[in-house]
């Protein structure tokens, strides 16, 4: 991967991170039942491990190309 290629996918990265956080639900307060908070649970847990995935990408890929994250 070049650098313009490097460059590009830092764009996808920080737009895609974008889209999951305002897609990670808010923890209920008062969950209806233990089902609904596991799977309100569940869904942020996986939403956040996606996120930080992205983003040692997404540091990495600054490292290389010599961008600072902003």
């Amino acid at each position: 991967m070049n650098d313009d290629e490097k460059r590009e996918r830092v764009r996808e990265i920080e737009e895609s991170v974008k889209v999951l956080r305002a897609q990670v639900p808010e923890p209920e307060a008062d969950a209806g039942d233990a089902v609904d908070a596991a799977q309100n649970l569940q869904a942020r847990e996986e939403l956040l491990g996606q996120i930080e995935n992205l983003e040692d990408e997404l540091e990495r890929l600054r490292e290389e190309v010599g961008e600072s994250g902003e």
